[in-house]
């Protein structure tokens, strides 16, 4: 068995003014850096075998930012980026509702399967970075503990085809910034054993606030 920590980035400009990022490279903000380095702080003590990241600039500063006690570089895959909203990135959800009549809802109800456009679906997501991480995770071994860092999409992705689930239901599972998933993974029967976990987050004042009133991101 391996263990997997997949774990989102933390907070942005984008995540603060609720648009639509995708595959747009946007950078932490100070928030965000205090988000990594609690949960650095949270992981210190744990044995990592490997670090990696999504290419995004926001995933792999939050991997550096956990994988610096430990002394371990971040090896990055664009595979593992966010999902390619195309002509949605920079928009809040409003403004696409306006801009795009009816599209988002189709998105949505689509089982994974639509793109937004210019983009990609979430079907394609699941076979990216899927691939990916079956690759990374086979060039390890049984014991080894691996830390991927990545996106919200991108996680709940993971997550279903990690697990056999079937993208109708993706957007049940949140995903908060710098929250930590643990899966024990077997190959095939693999077991969720942690889900968007924030404890780390627990001394920050009001820590997830923003997210009372976020709609599908």
């Amino acid at each position: 068995m391996i263990k997997l920590y997949l774990v989102r980035h933390g907070e942005t400009k984008g995540n603060v003014e609720q648009w639509y990022q995708g595959s747009t490279d946007i950078p932490l903000n100070d928030k965000g850096r205090l988000q990594a380095q609690c949960l650095s702080e949270y992981l210190k003590d744990v044995h990592f075998d490997g670090f990696y990241s999504s290419d995004l600039m926001r995933a792999e500063e939050t991997a550096k930012i956990v994988a610096a006690p430990h002394h371990m570089e971040v090896r990055t895959y664009k595979e593992l980026q966010e999902v390619n909203f195309g002509e949605w990135e920079g928009h809040r959800y409003d403004e696409i509702t306006s801009g795009w009549p009816g599209m988002i809802e189709d998105f949505y109800a689509s089982e994974g399967k639509m793109k937004a456009p210019g983009g990609e679906s979430f079907e394609e997501v699941e076979m990216r970075s899927l691939k990916k991480v079956q690759e990374i995770l086979g060039e390890h071994k049984d014991g080894d503990t691996v830390f991927i860092a990545s996106h919200g999409a991108t996680i709940r992705c993971l997550l279903f085809g990690l697990l056999g689930l079937r993208l109708t239901r993706i957007w049940c599972f949140q995903q908060f910034n710098t929250a930590v998933n643990v899966i024990e993974y077997y190959g095939e029967r693999n077991v969720m054993t942690v889900m968007n976990s924030t404890r780390h987050l627990e001394q920050m004042a009001e820590v997830q606030k923003q997210w009372s009133t976020m709609i599908g991101l």
